[in-house]
């Protein structure tokens, strides 16, 4: 009766190891080609200095691989068994953490993770207390349980790891978004890379320069601008000063994209004016300097530029017919060549629903459902 006891716990120890390998794995690999795909390529490119490719799939293969031959190491070394079999894989979790916890900085020059200490210190403190602890609960250990009793046991083990792993790896969304967006422009994925976070309400400065990039090289800045948070008016074009807010692209990536770099001390706006009347002038910068003008609420100085940089018989945009519209409104002498019945009938329906009563707040609601993605909706109220 002992014998047949001790094969159904030994079977029981087989399948328990068998079920949190499998859960493991497929944990590991999930996280790290689907969740953390963009971190691990940032931290690989910072690590290798962008001369080697990194590859997604085969990455998170052979790191999972690399991690379950790890926990067979550690368990060769520990012998941990019963309720906590399944601890062996904190080695492979701790080092999941080290590489998914990486900061906006990961691309500064010289950077450096407290990882590089932290990790090899844990999985010592690891190793010492679980050889110390196995000698004091042996009899713990050497308890025999019930299959199903095991199994729940370790899964439980398994999954408290597996939730403490994705409390510290890099959960930043917005910065993640950056990432897949930078992913997106690099590969000429330019729809996609404008599907990216599009439902966020908040956008940082640098997810607002990289759409703004996206949009001009997809030829549609004029007409889906304003479909997009827009909270840094003609700053929101270009990246931040400082390092740490941008990432892979820079001011130079889209100085390049533009035709030329900006003097010192020159404004948005001058600056993308002085492109727009070189002699090499790109549709890149002119949409640029339009739609500087847009965010800037400069509507007078956009109407002057859109009769000089765009030839009569150019169909405008949507966003620069709203602008058009919303400057003849405020210019009953316009002679302004392009009429559009269209959008004037859509700026009376948004004219004639601004004018129902009601607070100010509820007003600011009321039409941003109606009219949040157009050029009125950010004039009146952004």
């Amino acid at each position: 009766m002992g014998k047949y006891v001790n094969a159904l716990y030994r079977k029981a120890a087989r399948v328990t190891t068998l079920v949190c390998g499998f859960l493991f794995a497929i944990f590991s690999f999930v996280y790290l080609y689907v969740f953390q795909r963009d971190i691990l390529e940032a931290l690989h490119f910072s690590l290798a200095h962008g001369k080697t490719e990194y590859v997604p799939f085969a990455s998170a293969l052979v790191i999972t691989l690399i991690l379950i031959l790890l926990r067979w190491g550690v368990n060769s070394l520990l012998g941990l068994k019963g309720k906590v079999r399944s601890l062996a894989y904190l080695p492979s979790f701790l080092i999941l953490c080290a590489l998914t916890d990486v900061g906006r900085e990961v691309y500064m020059s010289g950077y450096h993770t407290a990882w590089r200490w932290l990790l090899p210190l844990l999985i010592l403190l690891f190793v010492l207390a679980a050889y110390w602890l196995r000698r004091i609960f042996r009899s713990l250990l050497d308890e025999e349980m019930a299959m199903g009793s095991l199994v729940n046991w370790n899964i439980a083990l398994l999954f408290f790891q597996c939730l403490l792993t994705v409390m510290i790896g890099n959960s930043d969304r917005g910065f993640h978004h950056e990432l897949e967006m930078e992913r997106h422009l690099r590969n000429g994925e330019y729809v996609r890379a404008l599907d990216t976070g599009r439902l966020d309400l908040d956008a940082g400065r640098t997810l607002t320069a990289l759409r703004a990039m996206a949009m001009t090289q997809a030829g549609v800045m004029g007409d889906r601008l304003f479909e997009y948070p827009q909270d840094f008016g003609s700053r929101g074009l270009f990246f931040a000063d400082d390092s740490t807010a941008t990432l892979r692209y820079t001011n130079d990536s889209l100085y390049h994209l533009l035709g030329g770099k900006p003097r010192a001390g020159e404004t948005p706006a001058d600056y993308l004016y002085g492109l727009c009347h070189a002699d090499s002038v790109t549709r890149a910068a002119v949409d640029y300097y339009l739609s500087a003008l847009l965010l800037d609420k400069r509507v007078e100085e956009f109407a002057q530029a859109v009769g000089v940089l765009l030839a009569p018989q150019d169909t405008l945009p949507r966003h620069y017919r709203e602008a058009m519209t919303l400057y003849r409104s405020q210019h009953a002498d316009s002679v302004f060549a392009q009429q559009d019945s269209l959008v004037q009938a859509r700026y009376a329906e948004y004219k004639k629903l601004q004018a129902e009563p009601g607070a100010p707040l509820q007003e600011r609601n009321r039409m941003k459902r109606n009219f949040g993605h157009t050029y009125w909706w950010y004039y009146d109220y952004q």
